[in-house]
């Protein structure tokens, strides 16, 4: 916090008293941008920082967790809350097709890539991880900039087409040694639990839909005049006594419930460590740091450990020459469970659980894990707990640098980085599970490696004159990307003891495959920035790429940039209300960034095809598996930004607004149609645009400051939309889409409630039955003056739902300070995105297939199904509609989320023992108000970049944490 600059006029006066007034937030503030700093005063573009000092990182496993709401313009979604689960950040919305939306992510300097996911070598996944951020200790960040519009990220040209994200390193400070601790201990517990049903529901809801199958069958009730009875006539109590299973009263009274998930559950455990050192003197400084991160998720078996070390140095050899370097160092270990949306045969270990029947013990007579009776090839959802299965990865990032001012105000530098990356994962199926014993064990590793390197040499100079400012940059890059895989897997092993550590014991034919690849991107770039006075700011920028996954006719790519901004506060006329307003800054601009995200795809790719005999010798096959298409080039995104800045009363209301219209075009995609006589069908290629525009406000206020209590509240909120501008010209539409239409619109049927009895059912749904769900059909013409409807329900009675976007999101962040005690309380929300049919909807009798000697199991809301019985209700019959339920399941959601609250105090310890210390207890994930009757509104699977979210699926239980920390410096 700074002090605002006041002008006094002394006249007459001998001795003046003059009050330092604070200014909330300093306009001199330094952030980070591309390829150096800037004052927050003279920034033309779109740039929002994060500083991590206040934020309560420790309680997050990563940092991508505590970003959620902090930015206007940045949408954080954690994909599922499982140990060390990344999150999926989107700025300013996702209009690229194919290519990718993800932002490019800079840590020191150094443009970071994802890692390949090891593959688990049988049909089991693990989930999500989040494989950019996972290597970094949250206490080691400094600050985070969200670089959003193209005039802040064109610098970074050819990555830069989904905005930037800047993640800065704490670095040594000059002075004696300083040693600091921080540390937490956590429990968790999940947030919201699975509603199924328990065994005597089961059984309930097993009988009804017998009674309501024979009622159906035989015409029987309010089933008369819709079906055609079966002959001959079976009474109800012939019908229910084989072979289908009627449970009696007794029976019901007396269940005894296995809860499969009370079974793979516990309650979750975390704890971190953090010890940092920093000191120097004027010459050099230096940093260093340890963490270790240890969590148990709540699922059995979902473990993850991450050991962290961070070192970095600054040296002055001269007043002209400069040195340092940054180290980090990371390994992350994961215990992993089978996860992910496969059913049946492939179900994972909360698929499983959900739907194994609660009537069933964990093991029968033997001994032997149970199967079930009604779905056999769905495996024990604890005998899942029996795989073996390990994900280790490293990561080493190192860069260093030299910087030489060889005249006055001229800084040369050049910087040599690297980024290794390693994973492996090592997996065992047992005989006692269901997929192991029938290969009689099956055991796999699987590796893949990348490595990075990066050569960035800049020249940077400023200028002064009288009223005019001056910096220029100029620049060469250059990075090359190396990544390989390699996998082998083996089964049928004569024991299980060998796990996966001897492939070659097993004795069936070993599986092994191997991939190599590389790509390298070239760059030059420079900026100008000119300031008149400190009132009239220019910014322009030029970066051209060239990209080796381009042919070389189309490898180049230009994206400038330009923008303007005016400091009206500063102009004498704006005087009178300085008081008032102080700060007010006008700002627009218009760039050019691009995307080639699309891998190698100019040459034709060939591979293994089909087996053939020529004589008496077998011989495999090549064959065509892509075509190359040599005029692939860049994906451009261009785009207009006007912003405006202000501050109220000595800046203690910040006020900042931005709005903003990009057109992404040539979009890259690697399904381009091809005739159909063509052996292959699709091709990679540029086709089509799209086009996004949103509004972005952010509000930071100082609400009070006194001696002894200071409240400072920051609010963001924004809003997108992301359409289609122009289609591919072979797009076939079908008669519910426009050209237009937004990216990620979901199409339906519109529902009109549940067929009453007696109602006919409507003659373009023959076969529905009273409580099924009714669709209207929208297809209508005239016909002799009068409205006629076809008697088919085809794509003609589709519509237009909604979209997957959230229709605005909102961030609120309050800290409060009173003498040594400090209350941070942080929320955020989502409004207005449309979802299909949650868990609690969609596992219900309707849609878990014909009975098959029982049901699988159902949420509770099976319970609610009408039948001839419960003719007022709302849930669907309980038996199986033949045709759709439309949209009577999508629902506009919203939520409400509480991430975290944290109450600390400050130690009044002498200065003998500690410079500072300070306790906190935190809670993250307390509460969220939704009207999402799922699981939870964010963790529930959501698939990125696609317009189809899969609700009812099986993702893994949101948690709430309970920790303690200590924070102390020595």
């Amino acid at each position: 916090m700074g002090f605002a600059t006041q002008e006094i006029v002394v006249g007459s006066q001998t001795v003046i008293n003059v009050t330092m007034l604070e200014e909330a937030e300093g306009l001199d503030e330094v952030v980070v941008v591309g390829y150096g700093v800037q004052r927050k005063r003279d920034l033309t573009g779109a740039v929002s920082s994060v500083k991590m000092s206040d934020a309560p990182v420790q309680t997050f496993s990563t940092v991508s967790h505590a970003l959620a709401g902090k930015a206007a313009g940045l949408r954080v979604t954690q994909a599922t809350a499982q140990p060390g689960a990344g999150a999926t950040f989107r700025i300013r919305g996702q209009t690229s097709i194919n290519a990718g939306n993800d932002p490019l992510i800079i840590i020191d300097g150094f443009p970071v890539s994802k890692s390949s996911e090891p593959e688990s070598g049988n049909a089991y996944q693990a989930g999500s991880q989040d494989n950019v951020l996972e290597m970094i200790n949250p206490n080691d960040i400094e600050s985070i900039e969200i670089l959003k519009d193209a005039s802040a990220t064109a610098i970074y040209g050819s990555r830069a087409g989904h905005g930037v994200i800047i993640v800065t390193t704490k670095r040594g400070k000059a002075g004696v040694p300083q040693i600091s601790y921080s540390g937490n201990v956590a429990v968790q517990a999940i947030g919201a639990n699975y509603k199924m049903m328990d065994a005597a529901e089961y059984m309930t809801v097993n009988n009804r839909y017998l009674l309501e199958k024979w009622r159906r069958d035989y015409g029987q009730g309010v089933y008369a005049g819709y079906v055609t009875a079966k002959t001959p006539f079976v009474a109800w109590e012939d019908f229910v006594t084989n072979p289908s299973k009627l449970y009696s009263d007794a029976e019901i009274a007396s269940a005894k419930t296995t809860n499969w998930m009370e079974e793979i559950t516990r309650p979750g455990f975390q704890q971190s460590h953090n010890v940092s050192i920093t000191g120097g003197g004027e010459k050099s400084k230096y940093l260093a740091s340890i963490n270790y991160f240890d969590q148990k998720g709540v699922i059995k078996n979902s473990n993850m450990k991450r050991l962290t070390a961070n070192f970095n140095g600054d040296y002055d050899f001269s007043q002209y020459v400069k040195v340092g370097y940054s180290l980090n160092l990371s390994r992350n270990y994961y215990d992993n469970v089978p996860l992910g949306m496969h059913e049946n045969e492939y179900s994972g270990i909360i698929a499983s659980s959900l739907r194994f029947e609660p009537t069933i013990p964990i093991r029968d007579a033997n001994g032997n894990f149970s199967e079930s009776v009604v779905y056999n090839q769905t495996p024990n959802p604890v005998s899942l707990l029996e795989i073996t299965d390990n994900t280790t990865k490293d990561r080493v990032l190192g860069s260093g640098y030299l910087q030489v001012e060889p005249v006055k105000n001229l800084f040369l530098k050049a910087t040599l980085g690297f980024d290794r990356r390693s994973a492996k994962r090592k997996t065992y199926l047992p005989t006692t599970t269901r997929m192991g014993r029938i290969k009689d064990g099956v055991a796999a590793q699987n590796q893949s490696d990348g490595m990075d390197y990066l050569l960035s040499m800049t020249a940077n100079y400023n200028k002064t004159i009288d009223k005019h400012s001056f910096t220029a940059l100029l620049g060469y890059e250059y990075q090359r990307f190396a990544n390989e895989w390699f996998s082998a897997g083996s089964s049928n092993f004569a024991i299980d003891g060998f796990l996966y550590n001897k492939l070659g014991a097993g004795s069936n034919d070993k599986e092994v495959d191997s991939y190599a690849g590389e790509r390298s991107l070239a760059s030059v770039f420079g900026r100008i920035n000119y300031s008149y006075a400190g009132k009239y700011l220019i910014t322009a920028t030029i970066r051209r790429d060239g990209a080796s996954n381009f042919n070389p006719d189309y490898r180049w790519g230009n994206f400038p940039s330009v923008s303007l901004a005016w400091r009206f506060s500063d102009e004498e006329f704006m005087g009178g209300i300085k008081h008032i307003l102080s700060n007010g800054k006008l700002r627009a601009g218009y760039g050019q960034t691009g995307n080639s995200n699309v891998g190698n795809r100019t040459q034709d790719l060939y591979g293994p095809g089909g087996k053939y005999v020529f004589g008496n010798t077998g011989t495999i096959g090549v064959r065509v598996t892509s075509l190359g298409n040599s005029r692939i080039t860049w994906e451009t995104t261009s785009e207009w930004n006007i912003g405006l800045d202000l501050g109220f009363l000595n800046n203690r209301i910040n006020l900042t607004a931005e709005y903003y219209d990009r057109v992404v075009s040539d979009l890259l995609v690697t399904n381009k149609r091809l005739p159909s006589y063509y052996e292959i069908t699709s091709i990679a290629g540029n086709i089509g645009a799209t086009q996004g525009q949103g509004f972005e406000l952010t509000l930071n206020t100082v609400n009070i400051k006194q001696d002894n209590l200071v409240w400072t509240s920051d609010l963001t909120f924004y809003t997108y939309r992301d359409r289609w501008k122009e289609r591919d010209p072979n797009w076939i539409p079908s008669v519910y889409q426009s050209v237009d239409d937004p990216i990620r619109a979901l199409f339906s049927y519109r529902s009109d409630g549940l067929l009453k009895p007696s109602d006919p059912a409507p003659a373009w749904q023959k076969g529905l039955l009273p409580g099924q769900v009714k669709v209207q059909n929208l297809d209508l013409y005239y016909k002799d003056g009068e409205t006629v409807t076809e008697d088919i329900l085809d794509s003609h009675d589709m519509v237009m739902i909604g979209t997957g976007d959230p229709k605005f999101s909102l961030g609120f962040n309050n800290t409060l300070r009173y003498k040594n005690f400090d209350l941070n309380i942080y929320l955020y929300s989502e409004f207005g995105r449309w979802r299909e049919a949650s868990y609690y909807d969609n596992m219900i009798s309707a849609h878990a297939g014909e009975f098959n000697g029982g049901l699988k199991n159902q949420s509770k809301n099976s319970l609610n199904s009408w039948t001839m019985d419960n003719q007022s209700a709302t849930v669907p019959n309980i038996l199986q509609s033949a045709t759709t339920s439309g949209d009577y399941y999508m629902k506009q959601i919203w939520f409400l989320r509480c991430r975290n609250i944290t109450l600390g105090y400050r130690l009044p310890l002498p200065g003998n023992i500690a410079k500072s210390a300070r306790i906190y207890a935190s809670v993250n994930n307390p509460f969220v108000i939704t009207n999402w009757n799922g699981l939870d509104p964010e963790t529930d699977y959501n698939a990125p970049d696609s317009g189809y979210e899969n609700a009812g699926s099986y993702s893994y239980p949101n948690v709430r944490t309970f920790s303690i920390g200590l924070d102390i410096n020595f």
